[in-house]
């Protein structure tokens, strides 16, 4: 029997949801909830309460999301949830303890290291052996809730995609200094140096304005030689494959591709980054 599944927020990363699902032979789209969780918490609480849907696919703002998973998880929903799952590694780690006690499946999704492009660098820091320094820039528009930091979180919460990527490709690390400075009209600069156990150091910078590309630039030198900006390759059905490992997971206990204990490092790096940021 296909998985029923409701999609809650209905943005751009919504909305991509919907299409996955579309004409999907293991899942389909119960319901929808299509405005942010405040507003619309009464549709959220229908759809949690209905016993008839199996489990919730939550594309809202960065910081309603721990609060939103907990509530399904604690009503018996398994727990498809954009990333980032939480605002700190404890709180991270609060949630995942959640789903096991409830015996329901929680995906945090991590789309950007189902990509060509990740995929591609894997290849080439295979090549190009261990790293020794550089750095990885990444630039956007701050339209919409993600330019609110009272709706997406800390400028590391806003990074954590990109260091997915890092630890991806060079394993576990630490914060070895961060600052976030202003950026004209109402953006912000993060720099972000970070020391990898396995060896070596990169720098990550995020910059978020008005008007500024949505483009990452990659500069790192390893022992072979350079990681460099990966061809150009159509993302591919990215969210449709999110979905089905998601579905394998429900269905069958197949394994997350990014597993707790990455994704409470990850956290832990924001951790640090906000503390030093902070203070």
């Amino acid at each position: 029997m296909a998985l029923a599944l409701a999609v809650v927020g209905l943005g751009r990363a919504g909305r991509a949801r919907v299409s996955a699902l579309e004409g999907h032979p293991r899942a389909r789209l119960a319901a929808t909830v299509s405005r942010e969780l405040g507003p619309a918490e009464a549709t959220f609480e229908i759809v949690l309460e209905d016993p008839n849907i199996d489990g919730v696919i939550l594309c809202t703002p960065n910081r309603q999301h721990a609060p939103a998973v907990r509530a399904a998880l604690e009503r018996g929903k398994h727990v498809l949830v954009e990333f980032p799952l939480a605002e700190t590694a404890a709180e991270g780690a609060e949630l995942f303890a959640c789903a096991r006690r409830h015996e329901r499946v929680l995906h945090v999704e991590h789309i950007e290291l189902l990509s060509p492009s990740q995929k591609h660098q894997r290849e080439r820091v295979r090549e190009l052996g261990g790293l020794l320094g550089g750095g990885l820039v990444f630039t956007a528009p701050d339209e919409g809730w993600i330019g609110d930091a009272e709706r997406a979180g800390s400028a590391a919460l806003r990074a954590v995609a990109r260091l997915h990527r890092l630890v991806d490709l060079f394993g576990e690390a630490q914060v070895r200094e961060a600052r976030v400075e202003p950026l004209g009209r109402g953006g912000y600069r993060l720099e972000l140096g970070l020391a990898f156990r396995r060896g070596g150091e990169a720098l990550l910078i995020e910059e978020r304005g008005p008007g500024l590309p949505r483009q990452t630039r990659w500069a790192l030198r390893c022992e072979h030689g350079r990681l460099e900006d990966p061809p150009r390759e159509p993302p591919g059905a990215l969210f449709r494959e999110d979905l089905d490992h998601f579905i394998a997971r429900v269905e069958s206990g197949l394994e997350p591709y990014v597993s707790e204990a990455r994704v409470l490092h990850v956290l832990g790096l924001v951790d640090q980054t906000d503390a030093q940021t902070r203070s």
